[in-house]
């Protein structure tokens, strides 16, 4: 008897449609459930809709409210501010300009699918 797997709920927010369905279908192709939103205001509205995911992939730089904001706005709800965020970002680490407080890793992309798994499972099983 094969044992079920644990499905585990992960937000991705990226602006990027092509991105964010590259990341989903990764993601999803591990086992895991996928949610996505195309900014951080969205982002916020999904989180306080529902129960809280296990992880969320934050893209660094965002329309209407940066990533920096959404990690304040997420850090002043209790419900939330657990849940363990993920930077990803095109720019090296050490360009990010905002404070990675809250934040448990930093991908830069192009993202290895490796480190993309290893970190998924890392912070969801």
């Amino acid at each position: 008897m094969v044992a079920a797997k644990t499905f585990r709920q992960i937000l991705v927010v990226e602006d990027s449609s092509v991105v964010r369905q590259m990341l989903t279908r990764i993601i999803q192709d591990e086992g895991y459930l996928v949610a996505g939103c195309n900014d951080a205001i969205e982002a916020l509205e999904y989180l306080h809709s529902t129960p809280p995911p296990q992880l969320i992939l934050l893209d660094l730089v965002l329309p209407y409210m940066g990533a920096d904001q959404f990690l304040r706005e997420k850090a002043r709800d209790p419900r939330l501010a657990t849940i363990p965020v993920v930077i990803i970002s095109s720019y090296p680490r050490e360009e990010a300009k905002i404070s990675l407080q809250g934040t448990v890793a930093y991908l830069q992309k192009p993202i290895a699918l490796d480190t993309l798994i290893q970190t998924v499972q890392r912070y969801c099983d």
